[in-house]
């Protein structure tokens, strides 16, 4: 009888601790637009650029993607993404380029990423 009150106890301590501890809704980059001629960009064509990106690497599925920018000083912006999605985030911010409006080329470079708002918002890099 005691050793299954033990387990029960046991058992009930494994619950509480996988319930403790959850994975992370989203995940934070810090990105840079690079461009050949350097120019102001509104926000909203910041995120159309975002989303052209997302879109010529992954799809219908990019397209679709919730992306939110928290903070722009342009060039560089703190966008947030799912977190089962960042990988292919990452690939696509890294690898494809896009042009602007106005024609000159430009492409995303991520200058940090993290689980974690406050892992890309300070830096002890820069």
């Amino acid at each position: 009888m005691d050793v299954d009150k033990s387990n029960a106890a046991e058992k009930a301590a494994i619950q509480t601790f996988r319930t403790t501890i959850s994975r992370q809704p989203f995940y934070y980059f810090a990105v840079s637009m690079v461009t050949d001629t350097p120019a102001s960009v509104e926000p909203q064509q910041y995120y159309g650029y975002i989303m052209v990106v997302l879109r010529q690497w992954l799809g219908a599925v990019g397209a679709g993607m919730s992306v939110d920018i928290l903070d722009l000083k342009y060039p560089k912006a703190i966008i947030r993404v799912p977190f089962d999605k960042y990988k292919s985030v990452w690939q696509a911010m890294t690898v494809t380029p896009f042009k602007q409006l106005d024609g000159t080329n430009a492409h995303f470079q991520v200058l940090h990423g993290s689980a974690f708002a406050m892992g890309v918002v300070s830096s002890s890099r820069d």
